[in-house]
């Protein structure tokens, strides 16, 4: 049985790059926004130029236009009905300013900008990314889990998975049903430029069967996993 409450709340989910909010958080998105619940996604870095992104089938980078990545977005968030949304470092120099290079960034800034969107959007629950292998994913949780320290806000804050995990142990499940989990695949099918094989993390196949693998976890047919950081009682 859920406990969770997804009417009347204020959802606030950051992520790292444009798709990790699909990986991690499409399913509950959904929930919030089926009840009336404010959502904002806020994605820390994107390049507006051409981009790299390797391919281990055809073993070499390949290049993406950023500009498609950013249309794709807006269509996964159409798809999903997330209509607020922003991008903390929108690249749009002709050099990779931002874009996996979040590490180089001084912390006090990224945390600076996390707690602006917490001061205008006042949630009461926040989704930050997991870490994983990527020097981004760190950045984003390390800077998200300063700026909800209690003294400054002391909302509900829980992480969600995307891939490439160093550690995660959920302590949160939560059942998708067929219908959410469609869409949540359909949202991620708009990441044409990201989308690798049908092993590659980023792949509606991969994404069925993680949300497979977890809601067997639980005994349902689809879940999708959090760590809780903080919730209140």
């Amino acid at each position: 049985m859920g406990i969770f409450l997804y009417s009347g709340q204020r959802a606030l989910v950051l992520a790292p790059h444009a798709d990790d909010e699909t990986l991690g958080c499409a399913g509950v998105i959904q929930k919030y926004i089926s009840q009336g619940s404010s959502v904002r996604t806020v994605i820390a870095s994107i390049t507006l130029n051409d981009s790299n992104r390797y391919s281990k089938e055809q073993s070499g980078y390949g290049i993406y236009s950023g500009t498609k990545r950013l249309s794709e977005f807006k269509e996964a968030m159409r798809l999903l009905g997330v209509a607020d949304y922003h991008i903390l470092y929108p690249d749009k120099s002709g050099e990779q300013l931002y874009d996996s290079k979040l590490d180089l960034l001084p912390r006090a800034e990224l945390v600076a900008h996390i707690e602006r969107h917490i001061e205008e959007f006042r949630p009461t629950v926040m989704y930050i990314p997991s870490i994983t292998k990527h020097q981004d994913h760190e950045a984003l949780h390390q800077a998200a889990i300063a700026a909800v320290r209690p003294y400054f806000w002391n909302g509900a804050v829980l992480v969600y998975e995307t891939d490439g995990e160093l550690t995660f142990q959920p302590s949160l499940y939560i059942s998708l049903t067929k219908e959410e989990m469609n869409l949540k695949m359909r949202a991620l099918e708009a990441y044409k430029t990201q989308l690798g094989s049908m092993i590659h993390p980023v792949h509606p196949e991969s994404l069925f069967h993680k949300a497979k693998f977890r809601g067997n976890q639980t005994y349902v047919e689809f879940a999708e996993a959090f760590e809780i950081i903080r919730m209140h009682g």
